[in-house]
């Protein structure tokens, strides 16, 4: 069986972090601000039902009822998708000033330890961001990950290279730091970094990545209390814990990969990108996701009817994917200019 799972946690009043891909639309805690993530998780799921029929689909939330986002009521969407909606408390949730952006990512290791309960030793469960969309079937995905046990997603982070606050010597220092405390022996170099939009992973292999999260947190905290280094998010305690395990790296870097289509910050699509499983496009939870959502939501629209290439180039058109063509541009651009207008007026 592989279970294919989101989430979405959202930050209530008084708990809000910064997050820099949604400018413009209100406070985290705002309807406005979720409902960007409500119709990432839409589409996320749409997606994986077209290309995995017979994955069990989860959603793991912190939200007591689905909301209805655009007129449309997402929870009877979800149902008809077939997609379980598991809430599940924030046990990994940071102090307040732990570090600046991003205070619900730890939510994945709650998301882990669920699916570590849930997946049976030989079979596989994912955990992806919500803005990612299912691109083909996951069966390579998912027989590569039996094979490794485990899949990494390797950004390429030069020992130079700064990624949430830390260096990737940082992070090797780091791990030398631990290893008296929680094992395991310090690295001769810096370990790569792997992102944290993926954790797939058996069974067996979630249920020791959840052993040494819950081991690694309280060390985290204790850190933070006394003003030492720590691992500032999950992608950079996930590094560690796959160092710990011995997996290898690089496992899922020939299905996903995180592209940026963004107007301000560069724009790295290219041809190859539609030959992948997942699409990670965190750039576009404003723009291209949007307009896949309204199609997503909409049965009889082509998000539904195409198939194969036809579908991969009209939502990848949609996303910016394998470059954004002069209709997206002209779609683009007034809603970043809105929103950096609303960014700046603090709505």
């Amino acid at each position: 069986m592989l279970t294919l799972t989101t989430w979405l946690y959202a930050e209530p009043p008084g708990e809000e972090s910064v997050y820099p891909q949604v400018v413009g639309q209100g406070a985290p805690s705002s309807t406005r601000f979720q409902a960007v993530y409500w119709r990432c998780v839409a589409v996320f799921f749409a997606s994986a039902r077209r290309w995995a029929p017979d994955a069990r689909l989860v959603l793991a939330t912190n939200v007591e009822a689905v909301p209805a986002v655009d007129g449309r009521d997402l929870g009877t969407f979800l149902d008809r998708l077939g997609v379980e909606v598991v809430r599940l408390p924030y046990t990994f949730r940071p102090p307040p000033g732990y570090y600046g952006a991003w205070r619900n990512q730890f939510y994945v290791f709650d998301v882990v330890r669920w699916l570590a309960a849930e997946v049976e030793p030989g079979g596989v469960g994912m955990v992806l961001d919500s803005d990612c969309v299912w691109a083909r079937p996951p069966d390579r995905m998912a027989a590569m990950t039996r094979r490794h046990g485990a899949l990494t997603y390797d950004l390429g982070l030069p020992e130079g290279g700064e990624q949430n606050g830390l260096t990737l010597a940082q992070m090797g220092a780091l791990y030398a730091d631990l290893a008296p405390t929680l094992g395991g022996e310090a690295p001769e170099t810096a370990p790569p970094y792997v992102g944290g939009e993926l954790v797939a992973a058996t069974g067996d292999v979630l249920g020791q990545i959840d052993a040494l999260a819950a081991r690694l947190w309280p060390e985290m905290l204790r850190r933070h209390g006394a003003g030492r280094p720590h691992f500032n998010e999950e992608a950079q305690a996930l590094s560690w814990i796959y160092h710990r395990l011995g997996i290898a790296y690089g496992t899922a870097n020939p299905f996903l990969r995180r592209i940026w289509t963004t107007l301000l910050q560069g724009d790295d699509a290219r041809a190859p990108d539609l030959d992948l499983t997942v699409w990670h496009v965190p750039g576009e939870k404003r723009y291209g996701l949007r307009r896949a959502f309204a199609e997503a939501v909409d049965p009889g629209s082509r998000f539904w009817t195409l198939g194969g290439d036809a579908w991969r180039g009209h939502v990848g058109g949609q996303l910016g994917l394998p470059g954004r063509s002069l209709r997206k541009l002209a779609l683009d651009v007034p809603v970043a200019v809105r929103d950096k207008l609303r960014g700046r007026l603090g709505r």
